[in-house]
């Protein structure tokens, strides 16, 4: 009697290992298409890769993928032309009901339907499972077949119905990846013809008002030559608004190769590019850390903000003082100047774009605005204090380790 006992607490033992040891590998499955489709980015690559890994799968190696789209179902498999299969045919009641009902299926013993995949071998088990986004948007099916009846378990189920969930999740990202990806390419492209064709006239103008001026120099009165002074500003001003615009919608989509930059060599390159008159110190208060980011789009913040305090200094004995403190997630950097202060009641208005506090007239507007951009791209944030003849300090934070 002993013996029996213990011979079953045995048995008991070992199954309940099996069951781990399965459940520990259907776990894993799950991490696996987890991790991997993070990476990927489109539909064909998810599709790809769900077939090409179950195709080696002791179990799961028997996968039809059917996309949903405008009532049809499009076949897709390791060993299989895509097919566009209506919905309204009888060519897989069960792949047919799971799409209508967004329920899963698992039948251990039926032989071969009509199947619209290779009948070469006998079905036995089958599960098929719905694709669904946000649990009421059918993407497509997952259909699973084997020769052995009885194969497939309710974890079976789960499992799949899991991954089948990821995928779904995955395509609706890619498919809206790619969609964007066009319109970002046709964005960019018009942007560029727009460019091109408002630039086009002004130097046409500006080369008109020089050939006059070179034609006419010993007859040209001071009001007339102060007229033409005044349509060059124009004419410039109006060149810096549309590569600024230019500058501004690429913002979101223009991405370089990211690398570890040295701020301290980053400031060191924008004294060499940006005019800082005799009278305005630029004082940077401790060695600067390195960034991990797009080097252009730094070089972009920091030069915008370091011209922007030189720009709207007025006093004899200018200074631009750059700090920073750091905690466990951002670099906190201020940019500070003594100039001629900001009103409180633009600081809301101060990083929209085309707002410029004063007439110059070689502001766009739009620097600002590049600068939130890109703070807002490294996961930041930024934000102003200032005092009207005292100076003005700009605060913003860049998240570290961003890969």
């Amino acid at each position: 009697m002993a013996e029996n006992k213990r011979n079953l607490d045995i048995q008991i033992q070992n199954r309940l290992i099996e069951e781990l040891t399965y459940s520990n590998s259907e776990l894993q499955l799950i991490n696996t298409f987890a991790k991997i489709f993070q990476e990927l980015k489109s539909t064909e690559e998810v599709v790809s890769e769900i077939t090409t890994r179950f195709k080696t799968h002791p179990v799961y190696k028997f996968c039809t993928i059917y996309l949903y789209n405008d009532l049809a179902l499009y076949q897709k498999g390791s060993s299989f032309n895509e097919t566009k299969l209506s919905l309204s045919n009888s060519y897989d009641a069960v792949v047919r009901n799971v799409a209508e009902t967004k329920t899963p299926i698992l039948n251990n013993d039926f032989s071969n339907e009509s199947l619209s995949i290779s009948e070469e071998l006998e079905w036995s088990s089958r599960i098929t499972v719905p694709m669904m986004h946000k649990d009421k948007d059918i993407v497509g099916v997952m259909d699973f077949v084997h020769p052995e009846k009885n194969i497939f378990k309710k974890n079976n189920l789960e499992t799949l119905t899991t991954i089948a969930t990821l995928a779904a999740n995955k395509i609706i990202d890619t498919n809206n990846f790619e969609r964007i990806k066009i319109y970002q390419n046709q964005l960019e492209e018009y942007v560029h013809i727009v460019s091109h064709d408002l630039k086009a006239p002004l130097r046409s103008i500006n080369a008109l008002l020089y050939w006059i001026k070179e034609d006419n120099a010993n007859s040209l009165n001071e009001t007339t030559l102060e007229n033409f002074n005044l349509i060059d500003d124009i004419l410039l001003q109006m060149e810096n608004l549309i590569s600024s615009t230019l500058s501004y919608s690429k913002m979101d989509y223009d991405i370089s190769e990211k690398t570890t930059i040295d701020l301290n060599a980053i400031i060191f390159d924008v004294k060499k590019t940006v005019f800082i008159p005799d009278n305005i110190e630029l004082i940077v208060e401790k060695e600067l850390p390195t960034f991990y980011g797009e080097k252009v789009k730094v070089v972009q913040l920091f030069q915008n903000l370091i011209s922007n305090a030189i720009k709207y200094n007025d006093k004899e004995a200018g200074k631009v003082i750059i700090d920073f403190t750091e905690d466990e997630s951002h670099l906190n950097f201020s940019i500070k100047d003594n100039g001629i202060g900001i009103n409180k009641r633009y600081f809301s208005k101060i990083f929209e774009v085309f707002q410029s506090l004063d007439e110059n007239k070689e502001s766009s507007g739009i620097g600002l605005s590049i600068v939130k951009k890109i703070v807002n791209h490294f996961n930041g944030a930024i934000w102003l204090e200032s005092e009207e003849g005292s100076g003005t300090t700009f605060y913003f934070s860049l998240r570290k380790n961003l890969t």
